[in-house]
């Protein structure tokens, strides 16, 4: 899998639950939904998932075996690929480059690194840090330059400012409270 927009989160949280164990579609359906930290994070219609499964299947980050059920329909049982294993571990050690993908794609990352690697979690979170260090920093200078006149333009600004700084406490108490 070529490097992802966080619109594709959905991909790696997929990735992420069958490297947990593997499952049929329907069984990650209802675990997303039934999970209360991914459902507070993700919702998705059983349609988009198929499709997402087939799609990872064929960039092969997925196999699929075939486990019979009698009378009932063959499923399908994924599994991760080594490149499906790399792909989600380069997915889930690298910030968020883009300030409104932060409660989508930070947060499914972190949920993963914390069943697993609470050093990698806290590793996360100083990286995400450094990020929006810099967004900080861009956006102060952009406004400093800015003309003060423009009240509509300085509000926003201002507005932007505000959600990197508050980004920033976020993360800097994420860091602290990181369980165990």
């Amino acid at each position: 899998m070529t490097k992802k927009s966080s619109a594709h989160t959905l991909e790696y949280i997929l990735l992420g639950l069958i490297q947990e164990q593997p499952a049929h579609g329907y069984a990650l359906y209802e675990q997303i939904r039934s999970t209360p930290e991914l459902s507070l994070i993700w919702q998705v219609k059983r349609s988009k998932l198929y499709y997402l499964l087939e799609k990872l299947e064929s960039e092969r980050l997925l196999t699929v075996s075939v486990s019979s059920q009698g009378p009932y329909p063959d499923r399908k049982i994924y599994q991760l690929t080594s490149p499906g294993k790399k792909a989600l571990e380069d997915w889930m050690n690298s910030p968020v480059l883009s300030s409104r993908y932060v409660r989508l794609a930070f947060l499914s990352k972190l949920y993963f690194l914390l069943r697993n690697n609470k050093k990698g979690a806290v590793d996360l979170i100083n990286k995400q840090r450094e990020i929006c260090d810099g967004w900080l920093q861009n956006l102060e200078r952009q406004f400093q330059s800015q003309e003060k006149d423009d009240f509509i333009t300085s509000q926003v600004f201002l507005f932007r400012i505000g959600q990197i700084k508050a980004m920033l406490e976020w993360l800097e108490k994420c860091r602290e409270d990181v369980p165990g």
